[in-house]
């Protein structure tokens, strides 16, 4: 039987249940109920999946690579609110009563960790269940040992949802994200270019090299979109794409889930 490795997206998870309580008046009620939220999905998830591993990952603290490289990137997102960013430290530590490793590296995003988590289970034949309603992660879904549940919404993706949904393979993402921006995030794109002329447009040639090496295949007016935002192009798929190859320094064995001990 092939082993299971559930990776569960922190903030994301406990964000929303956050939100879901925004009619409670009383804030420490409200952090309090927030986390009995969090744990009872946790503990739901865990019969679930059954998994052999199990970790919750969060974010670090201040700036990223991503920041550095693009000071736009996420700028203008509504912040956390005071009171859930000073309750996190607990909620990590209920997650670890709850028999499942709370992890953080400084100057990394939840999600890099999550992706080369993934990546390395995958290696040793591990199957990988990313919890999150990040769509950043079904760029990983070409995997077959990677897939991606949605909590609240009940639901499964694997590689065939993503042609359903965005109409190019899952290793096509970035490119195509690169070409229609990513609003959440605030990674530009190239202007003019949508889903439909994105996909239009991956379908003759599938990578931005291809792309941008070959615009004389295009019609004219793709051509004048595309036309100087080569540059722009590459450093909006930089900022979309995971990380894969992030040191963590832990090793597989160390996020085994056992809840007998």
């Amino acid at each position: 039987m092939t082993k299971r490795f559930l990776i569960i997206d922190g903030l994301n998870l406990i964000r929303r249940q956050y939100a879901a309580l925004e009619k409670e008046a009383d804030m420490m009620r409200r952090i309090e109920r927030t986390t009995a939220a969090s744990v009872d999905a946790l503990n739901r998830l865990l019969v679930q999946f059954t998994p052999s591993y199990a970790v919750v990952v969060f974010d670090s603290n201040g700036q990223t690579w991503r920041h550095e490289a693009f000071p736009a990137y996420k700028l203008g997102r509504v912040p956390m609110d005071d009171h859930l960013l000073n309750a996190i430290p607990a909620l990590a530590n209920a997650f670890r009563f709850n028999k499942v490793a709370a992890l953080r590296l400084d100057g990394w995003e939840a999600d890099d960790l999550i992706a080369t988590l993934a990546q390395k289970a995958s290696q040793a034949n591990v199957k990988s269940f990313i919890v999150s309603t990040d769509k950043g992660f079904t760029q990983l879904l070409n995997d077959p040992n990677i897939l991606q549940y949605d909590y609240f919404a009940k639901l499964g993706y694997d590689s065939e949802w993503v042609i359903e949904k965005y109409g190019v393979p899952s290793h096509c993402l970035g490119d195509y994200w690169a070409l229609v921006g990513d609003s959440t995030n605030k990674i530009p794109g190239v202007k003019g270019i949508g889903p439909k002329t994105a996909v239009q447009i991956l379908q003759q040639a599938s990578t931005l090299e291809s792309i941008f090496q070959n615009l004389h295949v295009f019609p004219p007016k793709i051509q004048n979109l595309l036309a100087g935002n080569e540059q722009q192009a590459l450093l909006s798929r930089l900022l979309v794409l995971l990380k894969t190859d992030v040191h963590i320094g832990i090793r597989l064995s160390q996020l085994r889930y056992n809840p007998n001990n």
